[in-house]
């Protein structure tokens, strides 16, 4: 039955993720930006656990997309599955496996100190990574966090 219950799952999850297009962008309190993809929306609608497991499965398959999600879910999502130390350990694994927005929304974290301690140079690495694979928001935010690094180091 479990498994019946993952397969219809994970083809709904695969149907809204084909036909749903477009990312949804916000500008942070920090400056930073930040770029979600649109099907995010469906997760806050109950299917948030189906999708946990789901994207832990294609995670631990080796998919940076499944990491990346898994991560969004865990840095942004309900209170009760909001987990910052799951979601660094998500985004880290998508980001090594050339998720340019995972790369992008660890830098966030480092840059922000949200989950863990505040490190600029850390947040300009996984920044620069992002830019390097060709995401515009990662150079931007890198501009930004090398400004702000400098205005504390003073």
């Amino acid at each position: 039955m479990l498994t019946k219950n993952l397969l219809l799952s994970s083809l709904i999850i695969f149907l809204v993720n084909s036909t749903i297009a477009g990312e949804l962008n916000t500008t942070l309190p920090s400056g930073y930006l930040k770029k979600e993809p649109a099907e995010k929306e469906i997760w806050y609608s109950g299917l948030v656990t189906k999708a946990i497991i789901f994207y832990g499965q294609s995670c631990a398959n080796g998919e940076s997309k499944g990491c990346f999600n898994l991560g969004l879910i865990y840095d942004t999502g309900e209170p009760a599955v909001q987990d910052k130390a799951k979601a660094i350990s998500s985004y880290k694994k998508a980001c090594e496996a050339d998720s340019s927005l995972a790369c992008n929304n660890l830098g966030i974290l480092y840059g922000d100190g949200d989950g863990v301690e505040r490190d600029y140079s850390l947040a300009i690495k996984y920044f620069d990574m992002s830019c390097k694979m060709h995401e515009e928001v990662g150079c931007k935010n890198r501009e930004i966090a090398e400004g702000l690094e400098k205005i504390h180091k003073r």
